[in-house]
């Protein structure tokens, strides 16, 4: 009986804990009428951005703010219907770009929530408050 309520109580934990965790989403991002849409969304940790050429034109995907690359992604040339997709694996605001058509936009990037009682690690960004909605 007494392993009957140990398994039955692991399981239990294993399906709370199953359920706090988010499922990763993939999030779709349209390049037409030399923009980026949506511009600027709001997405979790753990999400992959797929970015997709809709124009006649060529358009690359850089990491980065003003012309200068900062090294987090880089695609390839985008001719009409190629994609590239990322994955976020920490916090922060992406700033990205196409260099040939001076587009910009930015990924912010929200961390999960501290657990009740956990304390901010020295260092870490204060939370803005910005929370991305569910559909």
């Amino acid at each position: 009986m007494k392993r009957i309520f140990v398994c039955f109580l692991a399981g239990f934990c294993l399906f709370f804990c199953m359920m706090q965790t988010t499922q990763a989403e993939t999030i779709n991002i349209e390049i037409r009428n030399f923009n980026f849409y949506p511009p600027d969304p709001v997405i979790n940790v753990g999400d992959t951005v797929v970015w997709e050429n809709k124009m006649n034109y060529g358009h690359w995907v850089i990491s980065g703010v003003d012309m200068r690359h900062n090294n987090k992604f880089f695609s390839y040339l985008l001719l009409r219907g190629h994609k590239f997709s990322y994955t976020f694996r920490q916090p922060g605001d992406f700033p990205y770009y196409c260099p040939i058509h001076s587009m910009q936009a930015m990924i912010s990037v929200i961390g999960p929530e501290p657990a009740v009682g956990e304390e901010k690690k020295e260092g870490e960004a204060e939370d803005t408050g910005r929370r991305r909605r569910r559909r």
